[in-house]
């Protein structure tokens, strides 16, 4: 985003592109943290496995004291809609900086989007919208460094069925449910399309004490075991049914 550059001495009348950038992305939030973008739908929900607010909390170590943001369920909130986050920004460090107004100033953002919307159609949306936000008349330019869409994976197939019948017996007295991922796998959706019939599903380990992805990421042995004979069990499962 480009404004204009002067010295402080202008401060308070001349535009400065930090400010205008920051007040650009506030438009992407309602007043109760949700995203705003005009013309994408926000407000589905999700009809399979709740998440507690108090789990969630713990899971995501939000602070006490600290609210949530959006409406509607945690699940609602991260599996069934938009949600747009600034991942980074460039702009003068606090360290070293000095009284002038800004010229120019640059942010990352990511939207991710729930499946029922097409990720091309959401990211014209959302360049719209930063295009139609802008105030004061700044000079903005809008990049797209990327984009996935969104896989939903039909959890009635035998697939599934094996899959849930193999769980039961590496997690004594629990039921296979259905949750979703804040960020799908590219690559679901181009298998699915090549293989219409291709029934997929992905295996792995990334409850939210396992921090799959940070610096500290680590799994439970005892994890590792159970979804070592969960793997096992499907295999056999599957094959029966495919015998069947």
């Amino acid at each position: 985003m480009r404004a204009t550059c002067t010295r402080d001495s202008s401060g308070g009348a001349a535009p400065d592109a930090l400010a205008a950038l920051i007040q650009l992305l506030a438009s992407l939030r309602a007043e109760d943290g949700s995203t705003t973008v005009d013309g994408l739908t926000a407000d589905s929900s999700w009809d399979g496995l709740e998440y507690p607010e108090e789990e969630f909390r713990k899971d995501a170590r939000v602070l006490d004291g600290v609210g949530l943001i959006g409406h509607g369920s945690v699940a609602d909130r991260i599996w069934a809609r938009p949600a747009v986050t600034v991942i980074g920004i460039d702009c003068p460090p606090v360290v070293g900086a000095t009284p002038s107004l800004q010229a120019s100033a640059r942010a990352q953002i990511s939207l991710r989007v729930p499946p029922g919307q097409d990720a091309a159609e959401a990211t014209k949306l959302l360049t719209a919208h930063l295009l139609a936000h802008t105030p004061w008349g700044a000079r903005v330019s809008v990049e797209q460094v990327g984009q996935g869409q969104p896989f939903k994976a039909d959890v009635s197939s035998p697939a599934y069925t094996s899959m849930a019948e193999a769980m039961r017996v590496a997690y004594p007295g629990e039921e296979m449910q259905t949750s979703g991922m804040g960020g799908s796998i590219p690559l679901c959706n181009t298998l699915s399309a090549l293989y219409p019939k291709a029934e997929i599903l992905l295996i792995g380990l990334s409850e939210p004490e396992a921090q799959i992805h940070a610096v500290n990421e680590s799994v439970s042995p005892g994890e590792l075991e159970r979804m070592s004979v969960a793997e096992a069990l499907f295999l056999v499962n599957y094959a029966r049914s495919k015998q069947g």
